[in-house]
């Protein structure tokens, strides 16, 4: 490298240098709306969303005991288990694990609190189509269906069967593989 290209070198770095440097000091300000508290009552988009409702915390808490008495006790190696909330502030929930070798697995779903909910349950493999297996659970009782998974990841993902924001009632599901 020649004198004169370091002395562009360097001329290039000094301007970043001098262009980053003059915008750290910069400060900007926003127009927000001020917003004063009010005492008169919530708003139907707020009390839609009650984030610490004590009665629905200890009915989530019920729910999550009565999950775990219809999921059971495993049959075999547990590959994927996964409990969560399907409605209110945490809509949904999904997980993912390794799958140790190809054959025969047992997925084993339930939810409470809900009319129902659905899973799927799947592995993507490079060049296949992308076709996760779907179930739909009736809350007043466990699903279970053997499928084959290969070598590798398997994803679960729950969510409540209705579109949109739905109230937090505490209503749970859980998914189980096992092989």
């Amino acid at each position: 490298m020649g004198r004169k290209d370091r002395q562009h070198g360097l001329a290039v770095a000094l301007c970043l240098l001098i262009a980053v440097g003059g915008a750290a000091g910069c400060s900007y300000d926003y127009n927000e709306p001020h917003h004063t508290p009010t005492t008169g009552p919530a708003s139907s988009a707020a009390s839609a969303v009650p984030y610490v409702d004590p009665l629905v915390l200890e009915r989530e808490v019920e729910n999550y005991a009565e999950l775990d008495r219809l999921l059971g006790v495993a049959q075999g190696p547990v590959v994927l288990l996964e409990e969560g909330p399907l409605d209110g502030p945490v809509r949904g929930f999904g997980a993912m694990a390794k799958v140790p070798a190809a054959g025969q697995y047992t997925v084993t779903s339930a939810c409470v609190g809900a009319p129902g909910a659905t899973v799927s349950v799947g592995q993507e493999h490079p060049g296949a189509p992308f076709q996760p297996m779907e179930l739909v659970l009736d809350c007043s009782e466990v699903t279970s269906r053997v499928i084959a998974l290969a070598q590798g990841f398997v994803f679960a993902h729950l969510v409540l069967p209705v579109p949109g924001d739905t109230p937090w009632t505490g209503a749970v599901g859980g998914v189980r593989v096992t092989g």
